[in-house]
């Protein structure tokens, strides 16, 4: 009875962090204080549930300490920027004497990086296995996918304020983000893994054009949100893509070269054509 309750938990904490990520970014790409607010409620109610399974397994592992004890020492930074120093008052008001300028938002601060840390180290203990970290994939991909293409038709097709969400304003930001570098970041982690799929031999050859198309709307979204730093860094992508490509299936470096150089030309008149 333990080992399937055990079982059962394990199922149900993988999928809620997979629900997580997938409704995160869609109200306005999470820059309301209230959804943030939720999402730091939802992964701590999540690592209860975590801890309630370790308890029964008697299995308490936390992986990938590297990355998990830097973001741990960043919070830490910012909580103590907000210790008292002392109390003052000024016109017979008690102010939080503290280094940061505002403690409050600083201290929200440390809220969002805990809870993106401890999200961190329950992806590193269940989403350990190969199944599970493709469904981590293909849910970035999907959620790339549909930001994208929910981009592409509000761009061409919104008149007034509001576009499905109410407050999405016209060029103002890209698909549901409110700026529209934040929405760049997203097509970059999509676009790279997708790259990574179809050069890294992570698909069969039927079904190549698949993520290849997939791909499109994510590039096409990537260019129409004229974030340059956006742009800068899928050619960053691409040439990564084409250099590995070169080594692994052997082909000449003078031709490499002229792909890569040709795909930063072309991206390079993108952005001054955009500029202007």
């Amino acid at each position: 009875m333990r080992e399937l309750l055990a079982v059962v938990l394990n199922k149900l904490i993988f999928g809620a962090l997979v629900v997580l990520i997938v409704i995160t970014p869609i109200p306005y790409g999470t820059v309301e204080p209230w959804w943030k607010a939720a999402f730091i409620c939802a992964v701590f109610a999540i690592c209860i549930l975590a801890l309630i399974e370790s308890l029964i397994t008697g299995s308490i592992e936390i992986r990938g300490r590297s990355v998990l004890l830097p973001m741990l020492a960043l919070s830490a930074l910012a909580f103590l920027q907000t210790l008292s120093l002392g109390a003052r008052s000024e016109a017979n008001l008690s102010i939080w004497n503290a280094i940061s300028t505002d403690p409050y938002q600083t201290r929200f601060f440390t809220l969002q990086m805990l809870a993106l840390t401890a999200f961190l180290a329950l992806l590193y203990r269940y989403a350990s296995t190969e199944r599970r970290v493709r469904v981590l994939v293909y849910t970035v991909l999907a959620i790339a996918v549909a930001s994208a293409v929910f981009g592409i038709l509000r761009q061409s097709t919104q008149q007034q304020i509001g576009f499905l969400l109410p407050l999405l304003k016209q060029n103002q930001g890209y698909g549901q983000f409110i700026n529209k570098n934040h929405f760049a970041y997203l097509m970059e982690m999509a676009f790279g893994l997708g790259l990574g799929i179809i050069l890294g031999g992570g698909v069969k050859r039927d079904r190549l054009m698949i993520y290849v198309a997939l791909l499109l709307p994510i590039w096409t979204a990537l260019v129409l949100a004229n974030s340059r730093g956006g742009v800068l860094a899928m050619i960053a992508q691409i040439v990564v893509a084409v250099l590995l490509l070169s080594s692994v299936q052997k082909l000449t470096q003078s031709i490499a070269l002229r792909a890569v150089l040709l795909v930063v030309s072309l991206e390079i008149l993108n952005l001054l054509l955009h500029a202007n």
